[in-house]
């Protein structure tokens, strides 16, 4: 890599801050913590060290490790902070290893850097270097984030082609590495809870950065330390995002299916409505013809003369019933209302003449009952008011009605 300080910048600017790197790469500290446990003092090899975040993490948490690079701007920035370091070709340099020496070797984005022969040639070597359960560690960028893929991963002039994980986790258990984890890396934290995933969350959402951590063969006891950490679930997959995605496409589906078949039984209601309303315009259309046609029939205006007789009759037969019963809403009973109405006035206006009536009628209640009658105005009566009507003709009441009119007739002497 050239030296002048061209990719240094290029990280800089790209990859993100110490800081960022550092809590990103935070995520393989369980794994060092359970090696430190088995091997105190082993050593951390960290090939394409850049400037320095995993060698400055491991120094932090008090194990020991060295770095390589190519690039003399990335190893001025780790030897700054007195970093361990070495300015060398890191597969040359782990060819140098003894045999089960180191508990770790790492490489961070470096592999997409290399030919898949020298990435071979890495895996196999790292094996052997490794101490029983000593594991291998490789980040590199995700192709199954589509943006990843087909944009980010082009950003970086240096990259040869973006690296499967799949193949990559195939390429350590070709060579007979005891187990292989596929960690994804980077995702957006909240986007595992999103159920209404989006079109643009399946193409950038996926985890951005993918690891393989291989572990060498050991026995059984020391490799079961590590069973939860390999056991555990690790970023966020295509085939999640794109599932909800498509799940939410059904909802979407089947809500759009649900509204057309409202429609489409609102359509059908409207049509059969519309067709009853037809039915019954022709009807009526047809009722009126057959009225026209009764009306223009020869029998219609040979029977017009009885109708009209007929007609008559019961007018005149409707009439004489009247009469003969008096009904209120006949002539002669008008008549005589008019004629009592105008008597009830004159006498009202003649004291003399008002006490002889008062006289008659008190003596005479049937006759005061027909003439009340025939005046005032025909309404129901109640059953209430025929139980008080039968009240006021009592013995008793006529009594007290005898007696109110004496008293009256005494007063009226007096005056």
């Amino acid at each position: 890599m050239s030296s002048n300080n061209f990719y240094k910048a290029f990280e800089d600017a790209h990859r993100g801050s110490r800081e960022l790197i550092k809590k990103r790469v935070s995520v393989y500290l369980p794994f060092v913590t359970k090696l430190k446990e088995m091997y105190p003092n082993a050593t951390v090899l960290d090939i394409g060290c850049g400037r320095g975040e995993w060698l400055e993490l491991l120094r932090e948490n008090d194990v020991i490790a060295k770095g390589v690079d190519l690039d003399e701007g990335m190893l001025h920035e780790c030897s700054r902070r007195s970093l361990h370091v070495e300015c060398a070709d890191g597969i040359e340099l782990l060819k140098k290893q003894q045999d089960e020496s180191l508990m770790l070797v790492s490489a961070f984005h470096v592999v997409e850097h290399i030919s898949f022969e020298d990435l071979q040639t890495f895996i196999k070597e790292a094996k052997r270097v490794l101490k029983p359960a000593g594991l291998l560690i490789l980040e590199t960028p995700n192709p199954e984030n589509i943006k990843v893929a087909t944009e980010n991963f082009y950003l970086d002039p240096t990259h040869t082609k973006p690296i499967p994980a799949n193949l990559l986790a195939f390429s350590a258990k070709f060579y007979k590495y005891e187990r292989v984890k596929i960690l994804r890396l980077q995702e957006a934290s909240q986007l595992a809870k999103k159920e209404n995933i989006t079109l643009s969350d399946v193409l950038e959402g996926v985890s951005p950065d993918y690891a393989v951590i291989a572990q060498k063969f050991a026995k059984p006891e020391l490799l079961e330390r590590f069973h939860a950490l390999f056991t555990q679930e690790y970023g966020l997959p295509l085939s999640v995002l794109s599932a909800k995605f498509e799940h939410r496409l059904e909802k979407i589906e089947a809500k759009a299916t649900q509204a057309e078949a409202k429609a489409t039984q609102a359509e059908a209601k409207a049509t059969q409505a519309e067709a009853k309303a037809t039915q019954a315009e022709a009807k009526a259309t047809q009722a009126e013809q057959n009225y026209y046609a009764i009306l223009n029939s020869k029998s219609w205006k040979i029977t017009k003369p009885l109708r009209e007789v007929t007609s008559f009759i019961r007018w005149f037969l409707t009439g004489v019933r009247h009469w003969v019963t008096f009904s209120p809403t006949s002539r002669p009973r008008r008549v005589v209302k008019k004629v009592l109405l105008s008597l009830k006035y004159k006498i009202a206006s003649q004291p003399k003449l008002k006490k002889i009536s008062v006289y008659i009628l008190t003596k005479y209640p049937k006759l005061n009952m027909l003439i009340l009658r025939l005046i005032m105005p025909q309404t129901k009566q109640t059953k209430t008011d025929l139980q008080e009507n039968r009240q006021l003709n009592s013995p008793r009441a006529k009594q007290i009605y005898r007696q109110l009119q004496e008293s009256i007739k005494k007063n009226e002497g007096i005056n």
